[in-house]
């Protein structure tokens, strides 16, 4: 284990323009620096974009369906010095299809990057952020879990399934002094809208940054912003 957690380290998985990018732009205005895990192809293409804006950013290849692969990169970034004291689990699946149609194969390829490989992330953040006191674990959900979509089964399913699983996280953590949530994302996030982006990462923010006494499993975010 390394002596001590860097607090100001955030590391998001499932790195994209959207709503990830944003999360980065977020944490950096307050001096934090980034770890992007993604496939090789999507951080290559985003990482310039945000060190061009004066973050200190670090892109690492990995792809959530290789579970052990994945598991090692996480344990890598964990056990070298300055580890995260902040995650955020971006990553999901929009494979369509309706529940019927689909295939089994299919279905555990959506669940292991949909609700898995969050679990995953939590099990080898837990320990470290355990010797260090404190820490923030973040789970990105949306409003499928609210509102089943028949033509994207796989996805509504996961979506129900990480809020499960971040409340349970949550239930483990929480007496070490982490904070394991969900950010719930109740419509589609198209930037110019309610639903921008830079909109939403604020209420991440509010996520990591709120007492203990305010702490909640789930914050949701409807296109009211967070300061409104």
């Amino acid at each position: 284990m390394p002596e001590s957690v860097d607090p100001c380290h955030l590391l998001l998985i499932g790195a994209g323009p959207g709503v990830g990018a944003s999360v980065v732009r977020r944490f950096g205005r307050e001096g934090f620096r980034s770890t992007l895990i993604s496939r090789g192809e999507t951080v290559e293409q985003l990482a310039p974009d945000l060190r061009g804006d004066g973050l200190e950013i670090e892109a690492v290849g990995a792809d959530i369906e290789d579970l052990d692969g994945y598991r090692a990169t996480l344990e890598r970034i964990f056990r070298a010095p300055g580890a995260p004291g902040v995650a955020v689990y971006n990553a999901a699946l929009p494979d369509p299809g309706e529940i019927l149609d689909t295939t089994v194969e299919r279905l555990r390829t959506a669940y292991d990057v949909d609700v898995v490989g969050a679990v995953v992330a939590a099990q080898v953040a837990a320990p470290f952020l355990r010797t260090a006191g404190s820490g923030t674990l973040l789970f990105t959900s949306g409003g499928f879990a609210d509102h089943p979509v028949p033509a994207l089964a796989s996805l509504s399913m996961g979506k129900a399934a990480l809020r499960a699983a971040a409340t349970l996280i949550a239930a483990g953590v929480q007496e070490d002094g982490i904070h394991a949530a969900t950010v719930t994302i109740a419509g589609s996030v198209v930037r110019g809208t309610a639903f921008d982006p830079d909109n939403i990462a604020e209420l991440f923010w509010t996520a990591h940054t709120d007492p203990t006494d305010a702490w909640q499993t789930e914050y949701r975010f409807t296109g009211v912003a967070v300061d409104e």
